[in-house]
């Protein structure tokens, strides 16, 4: 069984869209109930489902976890990290925010934020405490390599379907 999570205003959207293309084995649930193999609820109704009853949990619009201190962050990360497989979908990612990068790899297993911040990146502060007002974060210049390295290691990016060989 797979569990889509969506932004409130979505959900719907993927119902109509696996009408679309013939998929049936679908459906919305708000209580955690369900009968189908695909399975798509929002955010705020995370809490009503149970991380072992699915074997791969897709997230829509993951930019949610860029919140780094954020409660659905903290809930959707923890939901994830009992689940085999974890996919994060957005078509709006920030590239160069560093705290999306790191909240996103925290979710799906790999290094974690803080110890993302700690290994790859420095701040005017010289401390490790993203909460600090003022503090600015960047990346180690000797670190770069390393950095990039990491991240294509666990993600990818495309802007169009002939980035994965399509027409």
């Amino acid at each position: 069984p797979v569990l889509i999570i969506t932004p409130l205003a979505v959900a719907y959207q993927f119902l109509l869209e696996a009408e679309k293309f013939g998929i049936d084995d679908i459906s919305y649930s708000k209580d955690g109930k369900y009968k189908t193999k695909i399975v798509v609820c929002n955010y705020e109704r995370l809490n009503h489902f149970n991380h072992s009853d699915f074997d791969c949990v897709i997230l829509d619009e993951s930019s949610i976890l860029k919140n780094f201190d954020g409660a659905i962050k903290t809930e959707v990360t923890a939901f994830l990290r009992k689940v085999k497989y974890r996919y994060l979908f957005t078509a709006t990612p920030s590239p160069n925010d560093f705290n999306e990068l790191g909240t996103s790899s925290e979710a799906l297993g790999h290094l974690g934020h803080m110890e993302m911040l700690r290994i790859f990146f420095s701040n005017n502060e010289n401390n490790i405490s993203p909460l600090d007002i003022g503090s600015k974060w960047y990346l180690k210049p000797h670190a770069k390599k390393d950095f990039f390295r990491w991240v294509s290691g666990w993600s990818i990016s495309m802007r169009k379907p002939s980035d994965l060989g399509f027409d």
